[in-house]
């Protein structure tokens, strides 16, 4: 599943919000090594939530990663879901 990990919920969490990012914008935020970010974004990018473009820069290799719309409206209906959840032990 998917949103089995806190990883992938904050990729899709920054990419939602930002549309797309760099590859080192992401590793930055969320605090991980390029191994463990390339290996969920491979997971990511698999389901069809999210779109990986490399590039050649002066500076090297440019990595930028994007959300599919498939990836905003799975990660609404997860945020729905979790909202739907608060609700219920709340009583509401």
């Amino acid at each position: 599943m998917i949103f089995n990990s806190e990883v992938r919920i904050k990729i899709l969490a920054l990419l939602y919000g930002m549309e797309y990012c760099e590859f080192s914008y992401l590793r930055e935020k969320l605090k991980v090594s390029p191994g463990n970010l390339e290996h969920h974004l491979k997971i990511l990018e698999k389901e069809g939530l999210v779109i990986i473009k490399k590039a050649i820069t002066k500076k090297g290799i440019r990595t930028v990663v994007k959300i599919t719309e498939k990836g905003k409206e799975e990660f609404k209906k997860f945020l729905g879901e979790i909202l739907n959840l608060t609700n219920l032990k709340e009583g509401k």
